[in-house]
C-alpha cells in the first residue's frame, strides 16, 4: 500500500508502521555509531594545532559546540518518536521533535558556515572574502576556489545537498516553520476523508457539535502516521522523512569535518 508521497505503509497484523524491520536494523545501527564518531571529531577539532587564534574559536566554539547540540537533537528525536511509532504521537511529543528538527536543522546549516570560517581564518583570507560571501555552498565561490580540486569536486557533488539544507533552514527563519504534520490519508481513503471533512461542516453549520464530534472521530480512523516533515503547505517541494534524513545529514556533516581537516592539515605541511 502507499501514501499519496509514495511511502510504503507495512501491515503488521492488524496495526501498520512506516519503515519495515530491515529499514529499522539499518537505521539503528547508524544511530549507534553517531556517539563514537562525535567524539572523535570533537577531539580531532580541538586539538588541532591552529596557526589563528580566530580559527580555534570558531573550531572550538562554533563547530565543536554544534556538533553536540546536532548529536542531542538526533538522539531526542529518535526517543520521542521511535522508529517504531505506529499510532499519532500525542500534539505534545509532535511539537517536542518539531523543536529538535528545527534546532537540528538551524546548526546544521550553521555549523558548514563554521567550517568555511575556521578556513577563512585559518588562511587568511578574511580580509579579501567578504564576510556574507563566507560558505561553503556554491554561491561562495571564492571561498571554493580557495580549496583543493578534490574538496571543490565534493562540495560540487553535494549541491543538492546544500539546496535542501536551504530550503529548509530559510523556511524555519524567514518564513514558515518546519513541522511534523499530524496525520496523513492513504491515497484509497482520500475521498472518504474529504466527504468526512464536508459532513463535519455541514453538522457545524447546524449547530450539532455531538454530530461534528462523532464525524472527527470517524475522520480520524483514516489518519495514519508518516515521520516526515514540511513547512509550508503551498512552497514545500517535498516532504523529506526524517528519521533516515537526520542520520544523512549527520553523515555528511561529518564528511564535511573530516574533509576540512585534510584540508587544514595540507595548508599546515605547505607552510611549514
Amino acid at each position: 500500500m502507499q501514501t499519496p508521497d509514495g511511502a510504503v505503509i507495512v501491515d503488521r497484523g492488524a496495526v501498520k508502521a512506516y519503515y519495515n524491520e530491515t529499514q529499522i536494523a539499518k537505521i539503528t545501527a547508524k544511530l549507534l555509531m553517531i556517539e563514537k564518531k562525535t567524539d572523535n571529531l570533537l577531539l580531532k577539532y580541538v586539538h588541532f594545532p591552529f596557526k589563528n587564534e580566530q580559527a580555534r574559536h570558531y573550531a572550538a566554539q562554533g563547530f565543536a559546540r554544534r556538533l553536540q547540540v546536532i548529536r542531542r537533537c538526533v538522539y531526542n528525536v529518535f526517543r520521542i518518536i521511535p522508529l517504531a511509532t505506529i499510532k499519532i504521537p500525542p500534539k505534545d511529543e509532535l511539537y517536542d521533535a518539531q523543536i529538535n528538527i528545527q534546532a537540528f536543522l538551524a546548526n546544521v546549516y550553521g555549523i558548514i558556515d563554521n567550517l568555511a570560517w575556521v578556513w577563512v581564518f585559518e588562511r587568511g583570507l578574511s580580509d579579501k572574502i567578504p564576510k556574507r560571501h563566507v560558505g561553503l555552498g556554491k554561491e561562495n565561490k571564492q571561498v571554493r576556489e580557495s580549496l583543493s580540486a578534490a574538496f571543490q569536486s565534493y562540495l560540487a557533488s553535494i549541491d543538492e545537498w546544500f539546496g535542501y539544507l536551504g530550503e529548509f533552514r530559510h523556511a524555519l527563519a524567514h518564513r514558515i516553520p518546519v513541522y511534523i504534520p499530524p496525520g496523513m490519508v492513504r491515497q484509497s481513503n482520500v475521498d472518504a476523508y474529504n466527504d468526512l471533512s464536508k459532513q463535519m461542516t455541514d453538522a457545524l453549520n447546524r449547530m450539532e457539535g455531538n454530530e461534528y464530534e462523532r464525524l472527527s472521530a470517524e475522520q480520524n480512523k483514516l489518519l495514519i502516521f508518516q515521520p516526515v516533515i514540511a513547512h509550508s503547505t503551498i512552497e514545500t517541494k517535498a516532504p523529506y522523512v526524517f528519521h533516515p534524513q537526520m542520520i544523512a545529514d549527520f553523515l555528511t556533516v561529518e564528511a564535511l569535518g573530516e574533509k576540512m581537516l585534510a584540508e587544514l592539515s595540507n595548508h599546515r605541511d605547505k607552510i611549514s
